[in-house]
């Protein structure tokens, strides 16, 4: 199917959101409802297990909220505005200094490197 020269011309340069900055995104901008996996998938156009892995993960920290089969954005504004400064800091990083993994074996050594114990600085809430 033919795509308008006008929709070409403004496509270029776009950089695709990831599936979490999607979510979020989609959520954020409706979140006068609470939505299924599958609802969520087709309004950004994922596949639905790519998205309940985000979705997990996004639940794992705090920003999207989960009861039954239904995912909505955090009520908490302000860690959903950190989140996404963060985010988007990384993102600048990144981008002006390269990656900072760039390969599997990459990823390997700073999983690897990776202490034993908590740093001590972190509180054990039990």
């Amino acid at each position: 199917m033919p795509m308008e020269i006008d929709e070409f011309e403004e496509a270029e340069g776009e950089e695709e959101l990831t599936t979490g900055e999607a979510i979020v995104g989609f959520l954020l901008e409706n979140d006068e409802n609470a939505w299924k996996r599958s609802e969520i998938a087709g309004a950004i156009d994922r596949d639905p297990n790519t998205v309940a892995t985000n979705l997990s993960r996004l639940k794992n920290r705090d920003l999207v909220r989960h009861r039954e089969n239904h995912w909505a954005i955090t009520k908490d504004r302000v860690r959903l505005k950190e989140a996404i400064r963060t985010s988007n800091a990384l993102g600048d990083l990144n981008e002006a200094f390269g990656p900072i993994v760039e390969n599997e074996e990459d990823a390997q050594a700073w999983s690897e490197s990776q202490p034993d114990e908590p740093h001590p600085s972190v509180v054990d809430d039990k």
